[in-house]
């Protein structure tokens, strides 16, 4: 009896905290791809629809990737009409390491993925709130649909499954 107060309070307070990420906008962003090309958020969204695949952790990140590989595959991703970004945020990790990630980073993201993966040294606290981070999901991925000025439509977090993917794929344009 506990145990399924506690699964329904959890989900009351998860269906609250994406209620409250969705109409926010998202951080501005001025910086680099992993392969040094400036990125600009929204305005390099060019009025489409935009997926951002976020890891706040290592953990995080490695779910990052799956879905990311298999979004890149859908029709209105592959036509350009919805653009994908992979987001690995990295604010916390203590810059004498910096270096060494970004160049672990290159070594094990296929370069084809590098124009569109954005490390992010800042706004970790703004990210958090509009994905709607918890501490219990730190290594998930965070998924998140925004409008083409960086409006937050829909927003999901959790490890890589077909199920949690199909979920997401139903709102997107």
């Amino acid at each position: 009896m506990v145990g399924s107060k506690v699964a329904v309070m959890t989900l009351v307070l998860l269906l609250f905290l994406t209620a409250i990420a969705l109409g926010q906008s998202i951080p501005a962003v001025n910086a680099e791809s992993l392969n040094g090309k400036p990125i600009s958020f929204p305005k390099d969204f060019a009025g489409k629809t935009a997926i951002l695949v976020i890891g706040f952790s290592r953990g995080g990140g490695a779910q990052c990737g799956p879905f990311a590989r298999k979004l890149a595959k859908e029709p209105n991703i592959r036509d350009g009409s919805v653009a994908i970004y992979q987001i690995a945020m990295l604010a916390s990790a203590p810059r004498v390491i910096r270096p060494m990630i970004l160049h672990g980073m290159r070594g094990g993201i296929p370069k084809e993925e590098q124009d569109r993966f954005l490390p992010l040294f800042h706004d970790e606290a703004q990210w958090k709130q509009v994905s709607g981070f918890s501490k219990s999901g730190e290594n998930d991925a965070y998924l998140i649909l925004v409008s083409s000025d960086g409006t937050v439509r829909w927003t999901t977090h959790g490890q890589y499954s077909d199920s949690l993917y199909l979920e997401f794929k139903l709102h997107l344009p």
